[in-house]
């Protein structure tokens, strides 16, 4: 099917994730307001994003999985989206920006994720670091493998592996999205947008640029 008929077809179905005649998700709370979904969404996915931070990373077998990139948005939005840690089963597209269609979401996931694996052995320096963030930010952000969430999701999970690759490497950094301004914000759009259209990574190379601190060791102090 090519790229203008898959836009078509999702501009032109009622999507089965949303209240009939509605752009509003289906949620276990029953809310059918967009504005009032989007504030109960937001507090509750920073919440739960919030506490994540708080877990021990997991070890390399768990951590380069696709159930455990589900898992995370399970985690994320499972009280307010039934869909939350699956694979999502339509079409959709943001723009003229067609994601990845459903049946083959899991294996470009599996493959991406592998590559992944592989090439944080090649990782030396910052810069080489911020390469591979902004590459794999692009990659998954193209696969868009969850009906929502995808953004956040694909944030706390590599901001899992900075957390992993500093653990196992003399490279000690952390990815901190606590003091997004509003240029982060923009090169973070601007960077999705460019990437899908052209796998040009300049914009996101500069957010995570500005997103990726050197890690604060706690440091013990005699007494």
């Amino acid at each position: 099917m090519s790229e203008r008929s898959n836009i078509q077809e999702a501009l032109s179905n009622q999507s089965k994730y949303c209240y009939p005649d509605t752009d509003v998700l289906i949620n276990t709370q029953g809310i059918r307001d967009q504005a009032t979904l989007n504030i109960v969404e937001r507090r509750i996915s920073a919440l739960m994003l919030l506490d994540l931070q708080t877990k021990k990373t997991p070890k390399a077998f768990t951590l380069f999985q696709v159930d455990y990139l589900l898992k995370i948005h399970q985690y994320v939005f499972g009280y307010i989206y039934e869909f939350a840690g699956k694979i999502r089963t339509e079409n959709i597209v943001k723009g003229n920006t067609p994601f990845c269609r459903p049946e083959y979401i899991a294996n470009y996931l599996r493959m991406t994720i592998d590559k992944m694996k592989e090439d944080i052995k090649k990782i030396k320096t910052k810069e080489e670091l911020i390469e591979f963030l902004a590459y794999f930010y692009s990659e998954l952000n193209i696969i868009h493998p969850f009906r929502e969430g995808n953004g956040r999701v694909t944030r706390e999970y590599l901001r899992q592996v900075v957390e992993f690759i500093s653990l196992n490497n003399k490279l000690a950094y952390e990815l901190d999205f606590s003091s997004i301004d509003t240029k982060d914000k923009e090169n973070l759009i601007n960077g999705s947008i460019v990437s899908a259209a052209t796998g040009e990574l300049d914009y996101l190379k500069l957010f995570f640029a500005s997103t990726l601190k050197e890690k604060v060791v706690n440091q013990s102090f005699k007494r």
